[in-house]
């Protein structure tokens, strides 16, 4: 306990100092793809033009590797796009298996037949978090852009909850308007099934989620949740359903999100500008990979260099990431409500 409160406080000096030369991330993701079949009404990831261009399997292990070498004990969340339309997938997994990398995954479960489950368990997968909107068919499927995803995403939870062994399946969830009736059924719908637990996203602007392949560096569309279609109508309603789930909480269901991030969304579909408020830490917490092998601290932000090129303790620590620190400080996008932020 100790230890981990000399971390914190560490960390808090390097966002005033705006230097992280004695910290290190301690949130790691991979963007393997920015493709995904799907055609979401929350993220922009199926418009990518570049799948050619992305990294491939010897590249990968060589980022693990070397990540391997200057974090020692790490743990990395893979994604995309959609990381099993990538064929080498299992092959990127097990490697860092191998090396004691604890990985995890969020998937849309699309794709997750019994002969691609089976796969997922034999590669040693830590943990897999699956989409899923809604408890009907209607709602998923609406939000997901793709009819018969519903289907898809029960028949992969249900595949790999019945033989996952060691590994922990959840749900992820974005919270909005058009499924906020149906978030207390999805919440048992998790215990009744004996999954391992569900997680919570607030509705962002789709824009946050865009491909990795557009280098044009990200802005804010203003009060994008006036006319968004999926944000709440209903305000009070939302509330209520957010209290509900802290409810559902402390009752002991497996709720991944801690009391104060569902505080936070309660304040942020009140008033969205209010979580400006808020540090974001993102500069001090994330090394963000994506499919072509450039960094980030925050994925909605410009590379701070590429690490086919540069080892990452360099680009942890180079000029590129002093601006950026500087400039998350300061940045006025509403994504800091994500769960970069927020402690389980």
């Amino acid at each position: 306990m100790k230890y981990k409160r000399l971390g914190k406080i560490l960390y808090h000096i390097a966002y005033s100092t705006n230097y992280a030369n004695f910290t290190k991330p301690t949130s790691i993701t991979f963007d393997v793809t920015d493709r995904c079949l799907l055609h979401c009404k929350t993220c922009y990831k199926w418009l990518s033009k570049d799948a050619n261009n992305e990294i491939d399997t010897s590249s990968w292990k060589e980022i693990i590797y070397s990540l391997k070498q200057w974090l020692e004990n790490y743990r990395v969340c893979i994604s995309g796009g959609e990381l099993f339309l990538r064929d080498d997938i299992f092959d990127i997994i097990s490697f860092a298996r191998k090396h004691n990398v604890y990985v995890t995954a969020i998937s849309n479960g699309y794709h997750i037949d019994s002969t691609l489950a089976e796969k997922v368990i034999a590669s040693g997968l830590n943990g897999i978090s699956i989409t899923l909107n809604g408890i009907t068919p209607g709602v998923h499927d609406f939000t997901r852009g793709m009819e018969g995803s519903y289907e898809k995403a029960i028949q992969a939870i249900d595949l790999l909850n019945k033989s996952k062994k060691n590994m922990f399946v959840c749900i992820g969830t974005v919270l909005m308007g058009y499924n906020q009736n149906e978030i207390i059924d999805l919440i048992k719908f998790v215990k009744e099934r004996h999954v391992d637990g569900i997680t919570f996203q607030a509705l962002h602007d789709t824009s946050t989620f865009h491909p990795f392949d557009h280098n044009d560096y990200f802005h804010a569309e203003g009060e994008w949740y006036k006319t968004h279609p999926l944000w709440p109508k209903d305000t009070h309603g939302m509330l209520s359903v957010i209290d509900k789930i802290a409810e559902y909480k402390k009752k002991g269901y497996p709720i991944g999100n801690s009391f104060i991030s569902l505080q936070w969304m309660k304040r942020y579909f009140q008033d969205p500008k209010e979580i400006l408020k808020t540090k974001c830490m993102v500069g001090m917490n994330n090394f963000s990979v994506d499919p072509y092998g450039k960094v980030r601290l925050c994925f909605n932000m410009n590379p701070i260099g590429n690490i086919l090129s540069q080892r990452p303790e360099q680009l942890w620590t180079n000029e590129k990431a002093l601006q950026q620190r500087r400039a998350i400080k300061t940045c006025k996008n509403t994504c800091r409500i994500l769960m970069c932020n927020f402690d389980k």
